[in-house]
């Protein structure tokens, strides 16, 4: 190891001497710069290798190389480049590749060589990186698509793009980001090529044309778009191959740099017109189109990924490298395989607008023929289009700004909605989006705008019972009503909207807001709040766990709701009033951790050196350690305590406890000894504190929402 390091570093000394030399660097920045590289040597030659310590490494140098750089600057009368300035880039690639082959399996590294290796600019390099990285790494389709946009757009080169692209969908025939890459890649390959052209007026002259084919430099000013010269496999098919020709009998002249001149054939007439945008199949897209129906052969299913050609499509302004037809052949193709899928047939209605932007000359006539297309689509009676239809009209009502626009969009979603309920079609996402509709852009009064959407509401909800997102809107349109409206009907709403849908935290803490606010406002008695929270605990309690990811919104009610419980009933009687209501629900129920930890909480903020509040604050604890035993911090939590209040045979009794009952009783230990450094955290279990203010909170949404 040591005569590996020492053989890196004797390697490093006519850089040093060159940098001394050129004053970069003085004596002690150079002596350091050593020990340094050669401590970072002996890291990376350790029995196992820490990716850290090349990346370290290499974050070193690449800083030094910056520094150097400034510093080479400042000498304007020595532009000589001599060792030092290619040993930093050198090196930084040297330890790149050491790091590779030891985590070669790190895509990020490979990334991250990758940009470093363009920053510098060297080509050859970029494109050995490349090929390892490909080769190991063949179902990165990010790989691959870095490399074909390096050969396109700094190296011109289709061709290799194109190549690379094809290797990889023949490893990669279901990976869809490839596939849109190369159809992007031919849309943008037609768009320089038809720009370049218009520049040049090239479709305008058969002269034009021949004269600009037959230059062996590419043009490049200000006005024009670098590209490769339009040869290669495009100019092949219009001309002649000339290899292994002579001319009577002679080898080709030979230029100055002993290359052999291309022979210069003049552009006849036929091959002019076969090179027109019209006439020139690559430039029609039929390439692009290829890429398409190939792709889709691959991934029949995905309506997703079809719509990702159109966005691809869509995107470009002018030129249009797609033609019309071409497009049509992809809306078609969306049409005949989605036949029963909303969105599909929304998508196809919509193509009259999507070739254009909304302040284009031929937005308006597009927007007559989307309009009409859903209404023949609507006909059907199949609700899931009245949906797709009103939600496309809201999304271009967003997208303009144009008055005379808006009003018409307003007053074509104003008749989607009345004809469908003339016409009795209904869902639970219609009737939401017709009351979020009334609620925007209505310009009535916030009563009577209430009072209109809660009519619909009301159906709504008899229609569609097991709906969880009407009954919350109905709940909190309610709540925008008087008080003698609210205390009229929401107790009958809560009690059988918590009924169907007792696993729903929103209405739960909606019901709560409303208690507390009926308190508040005198509405109900302090009895009968107390009653209805107790009942709410019990019904909370005894719910199933959250065993799922899909039930996980349960162990949030049942943290919440008895935490709540808690701060209102402090509110009101304090401490004695809690004390009271908890040994009531132990008596009767068995509630979950988190409540314990909150009757603790409150416990302590009336003071822990009082008496009765020591004696209650063990009890909760032991009883929260009932409900887990397994729990490191509910311990940690109990020995805090006690330490701080000079429990210490306690804290011994309940650690020997913990010491019996934890999983790992070493990582429990060490726990415990940073508890005692540092201090103790109370980690939040309970959410007793959500929202006490919940009842202002609430009506200040509500009224944000109204006045959007």
């Amino acid at each position: 190891m040591a005569d590996t390091v020492r053989f890196y570093m004797e390697e490093m000394l006519p850089e040093m001497r060159d940098l001394e030399q050129k004053g970069l660097f003085s004596k002690v920045e150079i002596t350091s710069i050593v020990k340094k590289r050669e401590k970072f040597e002996y890291a990376l030659k350790r029995r196992i290798a820490k990716k850290a310590d090349f990346l370290r490494y290499i974050e070193y140098e690449m800083n030094l190389e910056a520094l150097r750089k400034k510093r080479r600057a400042r000498m304007v009368s020595d532009t000589k480049h001599t060792i030092s300035d290619y040993a930093g880039p050198r090196r930084i690639n040297f330890i790149y590749k050491r790091c590779l082959k030891k985590f070669h399996g790190d895509m990020s590294i490979w990334l991250q060589y990758i940009n470093y290796v363009k920053t510098t600019g060297a080509s050859r390099t970029l494109g050995k990186v490349f090929a390892e990285a490909i080769q190991l790494h063949p179902t990165n389709e990010k790989v691959w698509i870095m490399a074909a946009a390096w050969e396109w757009e700094e190296n011109a080169n289709i061709v290799a793009a194109r190549v690379l692209l094809q290797r990889a969908l023949r490893l990669n025939t279901t990976t869809q980001s490839l596939w849109h890459e190369y159809f992007r890649l031919e849309l943008v390959y037609i768009a320089k090529i038809l720009a370049r052209r218009e520049i040049l007026g090239i479709d305008a002259s058969t002269q034009e044309v021949e004269e600009d084919l037959l230059k062996d430099e590419e043009v490049d000013t200000d006005n024009m778009i670098k590209l490769p010269t339009v040869t290669g496999e495009e100019f092949s098919a219009f001309t002649k191959g000339d290899e292994g020709e002579k001319e009577d009998g002679k080898d080709k002249k030979k230029s100055k740099k002993g290359k052999k001149e291309k022979k210069k054939e003049p552009l006849t007439e036929e091959k002019a017109e076969g090179l027109k945008t019209e006439k020139n199949p690559v430039l029609r897209g039929e390439v692009a189109m290829v890429v398409y129906r190939s792709s889709i052969k691959e991934i029949p299913d995905s309506f997703s990924f079809r719509k990702g050609f159109l966005d691809i499509a869509n995107s470009f302004i002018k030129p249009k490298p797609l033609k019309e037809d071409s497009i049509q052949i992809i809306y078609d193709s969306i049409g005949e395989d989605f036949q029963d899928l909303p969105e599909a047939r929304a998508l196809v209605a919509r193509r009259a607008i999507d070739a254009f932007k909304v302040d284009e000359e031929g937005y308006a006539k597009g927007l007559a023929e989307t309009v009409k297309e859903f209404w023949a689509i609507c006909e059907g009676g199949d609700a899931r289009m009245w949906e797709q239809f009103v939600e496309n009209m809201q999304a271009e009502y967003q997208k303009t700004e144009e008055d005379n626009l808006k009003l018409y969009f307003s007053k074509t979603i104003d008749r989607i909605f009345s004809t469908a309920t003339k016409k009795k079609v209904h869902s639970e996402k219609l009737y939401l989006l017709q009351v979020d509709w009334i609620l925007a852009n209505s310009t009535a009064s916030v009563d009577i705008v209430a009072k209109k959407a809660l009519t619909i509401l009301d159906r709504a909800v008899t229609e569609y019972a097991e709906s969880r997102s009407l009954v919350i809107q109905q709940i909190r349109l309610l709540k925008n009503l008087s008080r003698e409206d609210q205390v009229a009907r929401l107790p009958e709403i809560f009690a059988r909207a918590l009924k169907s849908h007792s696993e729903s935290f929103e209405i739960w803490r909606e019901y709560v807001t409303f208690l507390r606010t009926a308190y508040r406002e005198e509405d109900m008695t302090r009895d009968q709040v107390e009653e209805a929270f107790l009942d709410a605990v019990r019904i909370t309690t005894t719910m199933l766990p959250d065993v799922t990811a899909e039930r996980a919104e349960i162990g949030l009610i049942k943290q919440s709701v008895g935490g709540w419980f808690l701060e209102w009933m402090n509110e009101v009687e304090g401490i004695e009033g809690v004390r009271r209501m908890y040994r009531n629900l132990m008596a009767k129920s068995l509630p979950d951790l988190s409540f314990f930890m909150a009757c603790i909480e409150l416990e302590k903020k009336n003071g822990i050196n009082h008496k009765d509040s020591r004696k209650n604050i063990a009890m909760l604890y032991d009883k929260a350690i009932h409900a887990d035993e397994k729990r490191e911090d509910t311990y940690l939590s109990y020995l805090n305590y006690l330490n701080q209040t000079a429990q210490i045979e306690e804290a011994n009794k309940v650690l020997w406890r913990a010491s019996k009952a934890v999983e790992d009783n070493d990582a429990f230990s060490q726990r415990y000894r940073e508890m005692l450094e540092r201090g103790w955290v109370e980690p939040t279990l309970a959410t007793s504190g959500l929202d006490m203010d919940m009842d202002v909170d609430m009506e200040a949404d509500e009224e944000e929402a109204m006045s959007s």
